[in-house]
């Protein structure tokens, strides 16, 4: 027989299939990775006369040094925590805009140093410099600023007038493509993010903007770690905004964000979690869009209130391939805009006629289209992959809420599902119109089509809409597949696959029936939702699900049976498969109803649906599988990885993404969807009782979910929610606080190791007695845990008690008198405590 061939033949072409990224998406453990799709260059259609116009920007974007210069002796720029001294050498400004000088280079010998508050900050940047701060020596430094930084040096030297270097232009250019061209600085979520900003128009924002300013970047090639920034943006600095602070590597070994935080007077007062830097508060759209193959075009009206006066430049995310034509305002006036190539620094800015007025309402009129925002995958297989930009929202993308009417047009032949509640749907010509609307402020909207079928049952009860979407052919990748087994075995070759029959549309009663379930169970758990409706849709895509507002996106995979996950080559037991569909609508409640107010609390969103997905194991395929994802989420977080790291020690849940770099590897997933979830289910297990069982963790999470409703939340909102419900055993530093838990699991990086030491003893007329001790190790001297013992009594496991831990210690010697012998004892046998252990 053949058949060992052909299995490595169909290994090859699975291995050879890819796939577009899509950014911002949720990956569970998976079977593919992600590949990077080469881009055509840009067309020269793409031009408009409003593009890239506005005088002040073309001024900005094209300065060149001005030939004013200064000698420099031991000048020193302090910048929130950073010290940067020029200790000699020239500097040489760029040319004023609109009066300002807002750059300069610095040729000869500087220092920087920086020591960040906090320990999270200094845990974090030991890992690339071997100590809690840094201390760089370099030889150039680019300078781009609109705070006083001109001023300051004009204070320490003296300037002087018709100087120039080559060298010191060459600095500034190489900057320039830097930013403009992009490099890969770290791995956040799924995606490799680009290095693309585009910095002329973030200055052009405060120079157009009275009374906005004080941003300060800093780009250096240090002596010991290379390229490096060091910046202060007060708008808030990409990916890790609301916070103004960051120091980001830029070398292939090291890159990343080592420091991210607000300035330090911010850390006076609590209020500092509540900051949002949004200049705009985003309330209404009005979407009229159509899609055809890979082209989406459409006309977008937004409404917004504006938050502070004085504002004339407003930033918007927007896929960069979908390239605006026009931008009109309430009065019909069109607006110069800002959008460089769409392989550039491709970042939408709009230049207002006149500056915002605090309160004041305003409506943009965009006019866009472009490729590759939505794909084709064959056999009608579509898929939106600018899942969060297809539509020009907060640049800070899920932190402002706004209400929807969409118009959705499409080929007749094909069926639209979306975000909000269905309108009507008619036919015009050869396209399907169809028509959605949201009164609730969503933080997102999207949709998706495809050539589907559809099922949908009403949950009784709630009186909930449960629908469900499968193509009814497989995408092309899967057809090539299906035609090489058939020559294969034409060819005389066995393969033993059924992979001819391939239909995902079998299974999507599953998913269907697996969401009813969910909603029942997490509306018990966490309160009603406000929505009416969950769309169950399948994508082209096989190792990850996402989900928006009424509208989840399954991996197709979830759509296919054990067997043929089996000849994949997928692992049809991995708990993965069985928790998705719950898992992705638990984000209904968990990142929609409760979304997260910074990067540092996304935690929350990813963590409590992968707790969700656990209830709903425990619910629907009871202990085994309960216990079987809690172990494996264990293994993932306490198992080393690639770079010899174990996930949980390489920081914390409250560090978000910007665990993964070079030098850990990829961690941060382990932390933020196990350890999240872990967290929430040590919670729970603190506070069961033999008699009232969950009654009182449901309390906790109805309220958490009542009180900050369609809300945004900060890690502080949720730890005050579980202390309004903690029982009096919880309150162990005595002052009815939960600081003792947060700092040990979300803001520490911890992982205690228990050994249990035990024997049964003959005890008095007949019994037996379980003598014991227990040893918590692996800990600083103030970690506490409340940790269960358990016995096994031939396969019914009861709770016996609870032993407090303090630091590295031991108990006492104990005895626990028992009815008969059971089979063992152990410790935290449903994973009440995220810990290693010889005894559970």
């Amino acid at each position: 027989m053949k058949r060992r061939a052909f299995a490595v033949t169909l290994i090859a072409l699975l291995s050879a299939v890819t796939f577009q990224p899509v950014a911002g998406v949720e990956r569970e453990p998976g079977i593919v990775e992600v590949a990077e799709t080469p881009r055509p260059a840009p067309s020269l259609d793409e031009k408009n006369p409003r593009a890239n116009s506005e005088p002040t920007y073309v001024a900005l974007r094209n300065a060149k040094l001005s030939g004013i210069w200064a000698g420099v002796e031991n000048v020193v720029l302090k910048r929130d925590n950073a010290i940067i001294t020029l200790k000699s050498g020239q500097i040489y400004f760029l040319s004023p805009v609109e009066g300002r000088i807002t750059g300069a280079v610095f040729l000869g010998d500087g220092a920087f140093e920086l020591a960040p508050l906090g320990p999270l900050e200094k845990k974090n940047l030991s890992i690339f410099t071997g100590t809690g701060s840094i201390s760089e020596q370099f030889t150039k430094l680019v300078l781009r600023f609109t705070d006083s930084t001109f001023e300051e040096i004009k204070k320490q030297a003296t300037l002087t007038e018709n100087g120039s270097i080559a060298a010191a232009q060459s600095a500034l250019d190489d900057q320039r493509n830097l930013l403009r061209k992009g490099r890969i600085v770290a791995s956040f979520s799924t995606a490799l993010y680009l290095l693309r900003y585009n910095m002329d128009a973030r200055i052009m924002m405060d120079v157009l903007s009275p009374g906005q300013q004080g941003f300060f970047h800093a780009f250096f090639s240090g002596k010991r770690f290379g390229d490096t920034i060091y910046s202060i943006d007060p708008l808030g600095q990409p990916f890790v905004a609301p916070e103004e602070v960051v120091l980001a590597n830029l070398t292939e070994s090291s890159n990343g964000m080592w420091v991210a935080s607000h300035v330090a007077d911010h850390y006076r007062t609590a209020a500092f979690v509540e900051e949002d830097h949004l200049l705009i508060d985003l309330q209404d759209y009005k979407i009229d869009a159509t899609v055809k193959g890979k082209r989406l075009d459409a006309t977008v009206d937004c409404k917004f209130s504006a938050n502070r006066d004085s504002t004339r430049v407003l930033p918007f995310n927007l896929f960069p391939r979908l390239r605006v034509s026009k931008v009109t305002d309430a009065a019909a006036r069109e607006l110069n805009f800002v959008q460089e190539d769409k392989n550039e620094d491709g970042d939408l800015f709009v230049v207002l006629a006149e500056p915002l007025k605090r309160g004041q309402q305003y409506t943009l009129t965009f006019k866009y289209g472009g490729d590759d925002a939505v794909s084709d995958s064959g056999g009608g297989n579509y898929t939106l992959d600018a899942r969060d930009n297809w539509y020009p929202n907060a640049v800070n993308t899920f932190n402002d809420r706004a209400t929807y009417e969409m118009t959705l047009r499409t080929p007749k032949n094909l069926i639209m599902v979306a975000t909000g509640q269905p309108q009507g749907e008619t036919v015009e010509g050869d396209q399907s119109v169809s028509r959605w609307k949201s009164d609730i402020p969503l933080a997102v909207a999207g949709f998706n089509y495809g050539k589907f079928k559809k099922t949908a049952v009403v949950e009784e009860k709630l009186k909930y809409n449960i629908e469900s979407y499968a193509n009814k052919e497989i995408p092309d990748y899967l057809k090539e597949l299906q035609h090489d087994i058939e020559a294969a075995e034409t060819a005389g070759f066995q393969t033993d696959t059924t992979l001819g029959s391939l239909n995902t549309v079998k299974m999507m009663d599953k998913a269907r029936a697996e969401a009813q379930l969910a909603v029942g169970l997490y509306s018990q758990v966490f309160g009603p939702l406000p929505y009416g409706r969950v769309a169950m849709t399948q994508q082209p895509y096989f190792s990850f699900g996402q989900a928006w507002p009424m509208l989840v996106y399954m991996p197709l995979s979830a759509y296919l049976d054990n067997t043929h996950k089996h000849q994949l080559g997928m692992d049809a037991s991995n708990s993965f498969f069985k928790i998705v569909g719950p898992h992705e609508v638990a984000h209904q409640w968990w990142g929609h109803v409760i979304g997260w107010k910074s990067y540092r609390d996304q935690w929350m969103s990813e963590g409590f649906a992968h707790f969700s997905g656990a209830l709903f194991a425990q619910m629907v395929y009871k202990n085994d599988l309960f216990l079987k994802f809690w172990k494996e989420q264990r293994e993932l977080i306490t198992r080393k990885n690639e770079k010899g790291r174990r996930p949980a020690d390489v920081g914390s849940v409250y560090m978000g993404y910007r665990l993964n770099t070079p030098k850990t590897g990829s961690v941060a997933q382990a932390m933020i969807y196990p350890k999240g979830g872990f967290i929430l289910h040590m919670i729970r297990m603190l506070m069961w009782d033999p008699k009232t069982k969950d009654d009182r963790f449901v309390e906790t999470m109805k309220d958490f979910v009542k009180t900050h409703y369609n809300a945004n939340v900060s890690t502080q909102d949720f730890q005050r929610a579980v202390e309004r419900h903690m029982t009096p055993e919880m309150d162990l530093d005595g002052n009815g606080k939960m600081d003792w838990f947060f700092n040990q699991w979300v803001y520490g990086s911890s992982i205690p190791d228990y050994k249990f030491e035990y024997r049964f003893d003959a005890g008095e007329g007949g019994k037996v007695k379980l003598i014991g001790k227990v040893t918590q190790s692996n800990v600083d001297d103030n970690f506490k845990m409340r940790v269960p013992l358990y016995l096994d009594f031939d396969g019914r496991v009861s709770r016996i008690g609870v032993v407090t831990m303090i630091g590295n210690s031991s108990t006492d010697e104990f005895q626990v008198p028992l009815p008969t012998r059971p089979k063992k004892a152990m410790l935290a046998y449903y994973e009440d405590v995220l810990c290693t252990t010889n005894e559970r």
